[in-house]
């Protein structure tokens, strides 16, 4: 059995979330109403292959590094509510916001996620650039990688069992990582 702990903190804005939280590393996955973006995390502040990125607009966040992951969701002005989730409850501190009830997993599945996008020639150091016709470019943080390489995010499911009856179901999901991926070659499937 895993389980998962987590912490809620409403009122926050998202650098003040993210601070909280001290993530010295990590990814996030960033939303506007315009625009969907991964950015680094380096102590504390978000940052794209330019440099640090404005958030102010950002509405929904998740950040992640291999042991914890950060929801936010803004709600009003400039400030939403932040649930920070880990199977370490050792690794969510104290001070952020209050205890949520535990999540009792009968199973862990890790799951992996293709992205969109074919790795052009690397333009920044640490970042691999994914185009498709019908995204366009969006840059990565991840290591420049092979031509013939894709990119996946790794997620972590928590399959619970409804009491009533039994059913088992995805309860929770963390995000994990991403990694690099060398699809099989046509014809040898």
């Amino acid at each position: 059995m895993t389980t998962v702990h987590g912490r809620a903190q409403p009122g926050l804005t998202l650098d003040e979330a993210i601070r909280g939280v001290g993530f010295p590393t990590g990814i996030a996955m960033l939303s506007t109403p315009t625009w969907h973006r991964l950015a680094a995390v380096a102590e504390g502040e978000c940052h794209g292959p330019d440099g640090p990125m404005d958030i102010a607009t950002v509405f929904e966040a998740r950040v992640f590094d291999a042991g914890r992951e950060l929801r936010w969701l803004h709600e009003s002005g400039s400030r939403g509510h932040a649930v920070l989730i880990s199977e370490d409850d050792s690794a969510l501190p104290d001070s952020f916001g209050g205890p949520l009830p535990a999540l009792s997993a009968v199973a862990v599945l890790d799951q992996r996620h293709l992205l969109w996008g074919q790795p052009e020639p690397p333009e920044h150091p640490g970042w691999t650039t994914l185009y498709a016709p019908r995204i366009g470019r969006i840059p990565v943080p991840f290591p420049d990688i092979e031509h013939s390489h894709r990119i996946r995010l790794v997620v972590r499911e928590y399959v619970a069992v409804e009491e009533q009856h039994g059913n088992a179901y995805v309860a929770d999901e963390r995000l994990l990582r991403l990694e690099a991926y060398q699809p099989p070659m046509e014809g040898n499937r």
